[in-house]
């Protein structure tokens, strides 16, 4: 038991000293605060171009009726040349479908 002993009692010492060590390390410092920045205003809904423009996809045909500031514009029903990208509306053959 002897021999056990001195060795136990290194383990033991330096499990401390790598603790103390650990522990006496200084805390980081606090941040100081951070600036104030003030947030863009945001764009009223009323005069977002999105606003002026309706779409209404018809599931069952698969046509899709555009109005522009309530205003009939044009169908996209697939007949648009493939050059066309974004596909311009165009009039219809038949009137627009009642939403």
């Amino acid at each position: 038991m002897r021999k056990t002993t001195p060795i136990l009692l290194t383990v033991v010492l330096g499990g401390f000293a790598v603790g103390l060590s650990a522990c006496s390390t200084s805390p980081p410092p606090e941040p100081g605060p951070l600036p104030v920045v003030a947030a863009p205003a945001p764009v009223p809904a009323a005069t977002s171009p999105d606003q002026d423009w309706n779409i209404f996809p018809d599931p069952t045909t698969g046509t899709i009726d555009i109005y522009h500031k309530g205003e009939y514009v044009g169908v996209i029903d697939g007949s648009e040349p493939k050059e066309q990208d974004p596909p311009i509306p165009h009039k219809p053959d038949r009137p627009p479908s009642d939403q």
